[in-house]
């Protein structure tokens, strides 16, 4: 199991899993910048891109309820919402065998940065 953060920004960040088994996204460790600190860290899905071979799907869960069950290729972006259930929990994903999932996440809210309060609970078109 790998996890690659492909953009990691004050507000915005993109994690790629691959591989297979589990693996969490830390909302305070893996996705802090430079010089950035977290408190009570608050981070919706904006968007879920996957590649799963085979008939076994990939999950994504929070608080340890499965939200999302991946199974094909495709992809979801929420453009003017975002999955913000559970958004105070890691992020776990599980991937079958040679599976592939990226996650869009936007921070709203923990992480210090004045711009969160800005972006109307997290809805960016970004």
């Amino acid at each position: 199991m790998a996890l690659t953060m492909l953009k990691k920004t004050p507000i915005h960040c993109v994690a790629m899993i691959t591989g297979t088994g589990a693996q969490t996204i830390a909302l305070a460790t893996d996705l802090l910048c430079t010089n950035e600190t977290a408190g009570t860290c608050q981070v919706n899905i904006a968007g879920i891109y996957w590649a799963i071979p085979g008939a076994t799907a990939a999950t994504v869960v929070r608080n340890s309820v499965t939200h999302w069950n991946l199974v094909g290729s495709y992809k979801f972006e929420f453009r003017g919402w975002n999955d913000s259930l559970d958004n105070t929990f890691d992020i776990v994903v599980t991937l079958p065998a040679n599976a592939t999932v990226v996650v869009e996440l936007v921070k709203v809210g923990g992480y210090g940065n004045e711009q969160q309060r800005k972006s109307v609970g997290g809805d960016l078109y970004l």
